[in-house]
């Protein structure tokens, strides 16, 4: 299963590169290029074309919004291999939006996405501060090679806030990034579907719940991503409620619950994690020795395959879960 995930994945980047082969190439940086800010260039843009950053960081002052254009945004990276282009929300708006109903042939690749602050969208009936990296609204933008850094949200999707939005993320790192509430690096919910392969979330936090993702009513798809140092309330790495998440080769070390579930909780949903690892993860041992340093399920159906569950403390697994192997 897990090398035809990465068929797929693979012809489906192949087709948006294809797409995009002939397409007009647009220049953006201090000086010498098509143009100095980015919105202004997505806004002469059409569809097929690339727009090409410079290295250097980009205040722009306002979010940038790719306005539903089939387009692909595209920074340089270092000599380390690592994004040099810098899109800076200066801890004052968020940085990226895509709420035209963008596809996967609308395109994110190298760049660092840094000091975004979420902004107000209606959610539940009322105004809450959220996404403040990138805030995809029926929306599904492909990124590969990006880092979000140092972004945050008062409630939710403190990097990446997905609201019925399928992404797919490749070759991404979510670093430092915080949410007051929850999904301190990715808020999925509702019926948001993404496909995560090899990223990595390290240092995420939230003060309530989901210090690397939370997922609420949504199916998810996780191959050899990495979280490690997360921390929250309930869920360190990675917080299920209502969900389906399917996670490949996975590893989680070092997360911490102040509550239940250091590495994962999920509760109400159906998690399937198949050569996955979670060591050393820990939560809050009430004396009870019985919030899941490793997982916490709370109702619902988790099925392991292959894992290696040890290390963690107080306890490795709470209550019952489907061994498959």
């Amino acid at each position: 299963m897990k090398e035809q995930f990465r068929t797929l994945l693979a012809a489906a980047v192949l087709a948006f590169s294809g797409a995009t082969a002939s397409a007009e190439t647009i220049t953006v940086c201090a000086g010498g290029c098509d143009y100095t800010s980015i919105n202004v260039a997505i806004a002469a843009a059409s569809d097929g074309d690339v727009i090409q950053l410079a290295a250097g960081t980009y205040f722009e002052g306002e979010p940038i919004d790719t306005l539903g254009k089939a387009i692909t945004l595209r920074g340089v990276l270092n000599r380390a291999g690592e994004p040099a282009s810098v899109l800076h929300g200066a801890r004052s708006h968020r940085v990226l939006i895509c709420q035209s109903g963008e596809t996967g042939t609308t395109a994110f690749e190298r760049l660092v996405i840094q000091s975004g602050r979420g902004e107000n969208e209606d959610i539940l009936g009322t105004p809450r501060s959220v996404g403040g990296g990138l805030y995809n609204d029926f929306s599904s933008p492909t990124l590969t090679d990006c880092a979000f850094t140092g972004n945050s949200a008062l409630y939710r999707g403190g990097a990446i806030y997905n609201r019925t939005s399928s992404p797919t993320v490749t070759n991404c790192a979510f670093t430092d990034n915080h949410a007051s509430n929850s999904g301190g690096g990715m808020l999925n919910s509702p019926a948001s579907n993404p496909i995560l392969a090899d990223c990595v979330f390290t240092g995420n936090s939230a003060g309530f719940n989901g210090g690397g993702i939370r997922n609420d009513n949504s199916i998810p798809t996780l191959v050899n991503c990495k979280f490690t140092g997360n921390s929250a309330r309930d869920g360190g790495g990675i917080y299920n409620l209502g969900s389906s998440p399917a996670l490949f080769d996975c590893t989680f070390t070092e997360n911490s619950a102040g509550l239940r579930g250091g590495g994962m909780y999920n509760g109400g949903s159906y998690a399937t994690l198949t050569d996955c690892t979670l060591v050393g993860n820990s939560s809050l041992d009430d004396g009870g020795g019985n919030n899941g340093g490793g997982m916490y399920n709370d109702s619902g159906f988790t099925t392991l395959v292959d894992c290696e569950i040890c290390g963690n403390s107080p306890t490795q697994i709470n209550s019952s879960f489907n061994d498959g192997g």
